[in-house]
């Protein structure tokens, strides 16, 4: 069936619909990300206020008060976050497939998540800024933002699928646009909600991230009738339902908010990390997770085990390079807080500015890498999947080092580290990401058979789930490490301990793929006849 391809006159040869959606998720991803830049920051600051080490000089002491949240618990929150941002959208995925339509969930999505912002905000207000109700009413937001989340996040890329045909060569340069768009949302995000975070007051930083969201909403709806048609209506009246998703999520979000203030969801933690403490369940986990692998490539038909088996593997050491890299927004946000140098002359560099160069370096080399791999593949050099992997765990490996390097300087915790070594373990980081995390979405839509695609990329996102909550456990212990109370072969002192661990273990998973690369292309050959040059042969 052809696809509903609104009238309008194409810009730059693409449907205009095309770069309404990349507003729309420019804007939801300035939301999400300027929040999450300075979550840790605002859990970690005491009630009392910020630091004089890095408070801005021209605030008066008692400024901007905190939390007074532990590193610890601050991390584990974060992970929880950040994790549960990736498992929701595969129910709401089914929503929208089901019920609603991908239209109005990312609607419906859009006004959750703004209202999840707005009571981030009102948390702050008056006596809820320093009492339990006010942090139950945090917590609450935050269920908000990750429910609504999970509506706004597979919808947008599936109504972009429906501007083209399948055979239509224009797909990959809307995607390379629209990919575009997310990092520049989260570039900008930084600038505007991370500094009024930071140097007016944190609950203005989450008031922003609501403006954001409910600005691209708006825009979306006043322009889509014009622009993008019936493109992501559902047939029939399903979508009548929508509307309702709106209150179930303030009653779940409630409901969450309520277990916080009563203490179950610290008790749920505290017994699930007891658990995952003891190796037996560790291993008898792993068992299982083996066991159902095992069992769904054997049920596939036999042209298509091998490639299947791959993806399991390939997904395995996708959540391995997610765990390293989301220390981004916590332990090294952190670190760049407390422990960097971050003054240009007199000018103090406001912490949450860091978190975007990760998406500036994607939106200014992501269009070049596209490039490359394209160049490579006409010459017959493009590197086969698991040495894109590979590379993108040894460069993650290398970025770890820079970070080591810093840990190492501020041991003592008083000298402090210079920028440029926060600023090149982005650096490395983000090209590691580039090989290895939109490759790694191609292979999966490449390789998956037909009629298990939906589940297979949902369990690619719940690897993603799971290294955004790894993530956050690990950072909890960076403390442990420094004072030496976790010991490690290394000795160096201070944090630099806690970030060789990625040296090692991201730098080690590389090896251990790139040696499996002959066995892995050989279970997924590449089509058509090999070249000598080629690397997947």
């Amino acid at each position: 069936m052809a696809p509903l391809t609104p009238s309008p006159k194409p810009w730059l040869g693409h449907p205009p619909g095309l770069f309404l959606l990349f507003l729309v998720e420019m804007w939801e991803r300035f939301s999400y990300y300027g929040m999450r830049g300075f979550l840790v920051l605002y859990l970690t600051t005491s009630p009392h206020g910020m630091a004089d080490a890095v408070r801005p000089a021209h605030q008066p002491p008692g400024f901007n008060p905190g939390r007074g949240w532990g590193d610890a618990e601050a991390t584990v929150l974060y992970g929880w976050y950040t994790g549960l941002v990736y498992l929701t959208p595969i129910l709401g995925g089914l929503i929208a497939d089901r019920w609603i339509g991908t239209h109005r969930s990312m609607v419906t999505g859009g006004i959750i998540i703004a209202l999840g912002h707005v009571l981030l905000a009102l948390s702050g207000l008056g006596e809820l800024a320093h009492n339990a109700p006010g942090m139950a009413l945090f917590v609450g937001g935050l269920a908000m933002v990750v429910i609504g989340t999970g509506h706004f996040k597979p919808t947008v890329s599936v109504m972009v699928g429906q501007l083209y045909g399948a055979d239509d060569p224009r797909r990959d340069g809307a995607f390379t646009i629209f990919y575009m768009g997310i990092n520049l949302g989260a570039f900008l995000c930084g600038f505007v909600c991370g500094t009024l975070a930071e140097r007016v007051g944190w609950h203005w930083g989450f008031g922003s991230a609501a403006l954001g969201m409910l600005g691209g909403l708006a825009l979306y709806v006043a322009l889509r009738p014009r622009y993008l048609a019936d493109i992501g209506l559902p047939p029939g009246d399903k979508g009548r339902w929508a509307p309702w998703f709106i209150p179930a999520a303030l009653v779940l979000s409630a409901l969450v908010a309520l277990a916080f203030h009563r203490g179950a969801l610290s008790w749920l933690n505290t017994a699930l990390m007891a658990q995952l403490g003891h190796t037996r369940v560790i291993v008898l986990l792993a068992a299982a997770v083996l066991a159902l692998a095992a069992w769904f490539v054997k049920a596939q038909q036999p042209q298509d085990r091998g490639p299947v088996a791959t993806i399991f593997i390939f997904t395995f050491f996708n959540a391995f390079f997610w765990v390293a890299f989301e220390q981004a927004g916590s332990s090294i946000n952190l670190f760049t807080d407390r422990h960097t140098d971050r003054f240009l002359a007199s000018y103090q560099v406001p912490t949450t500015w860091f978190q975007s160069i990760n998406a500036g370096l994607i939106f200014l080399m992501a269009p070049g890498f596209a490039a490359l791999w394209t160049a490579l593949g006409r010459r017959g050099h493009n590197p086969g999947q698991p040495v894109k992997i590979a590379m993108g765990l040894l460069l993650l490996g290398l970025g770890f080092l820079f970070m080591a390097w810093a840990g190492y300087v501020a041991r003592d915790g008083v000298a402090k580290a210079g920028m440029s070594l926060v600023v090149l373990t982005y650096f490395w980081h983000t090209v590691g990401e580039l090989c290895l995390s939109p490759t790694g979405l191609s292979y999966v839509t490449r390789t998956a058979p037909k009629r298990f695609l939906s589940l297979l990329m949902g369990i690619w996102f719940i690897s993603s789930f799971l290294a955004g909550l790894g993530g956050g456990m690990v950072a909890s212990k960076v403390e442990a490490v420094a004072r030496g109370e976790i010991g490690l072969p290394w000795r160096f002192g201070g944090q630099a301990d806690f970030y060789f661990l990625f040296v090692v273990t991201s730098v080690g998973a590389g090896i251990v793929i790139l040696a499996l690369s002959p066995l892995l292309n050989r279970l997924n050959p590449p089509p058509g006849p090999r070249t000598p040059g080629n690397l997947n042969g």
